[in-house]
Parts: C-alpha cells; sequence; structure tokens
C-alpha cells in the first residue's frame, strides 16, 4: 500500500491548521475558523 504525503497549511490569521493531500490549497477555500481566505494560509511541511 503506497502512502500519500499529507501536506499542511496555517492560517496566519487565527493559527488554524488545515491538512491535505494536494500541494496548494484551493484558491476558493475558506478557514472554517475565520473566514480568511486561501492567500491568508501559509504552507508549514
Amino acid at each position: 500500500m503506497e502512502e500519500k504525503k499529507l501536506h499542511h497549511f496555517k492560517c496566519l490569521l487565527c493559527g488554524y491548521v488545515v491538512e491535505t493531500e494536494d500541494e496548494e490549497l484551493p484558491s476558493d477555500y475558506i478557514c472554517p475558523l475565520c473566514g480568511a481566505s486561501a492567500s491568508d494560509f501559509q504552507k508549514i511541511d
């Protein structure tokens, strides 16, 4: 079984971390805690 690489993105406004298999967040992603857009997230790994 192939292990999938997970990527983590942190909201720069509230600190929420999202985990995804994608290299980038979708451009229409919205933070579920504070409503920030994908451009307010930083890749942390």
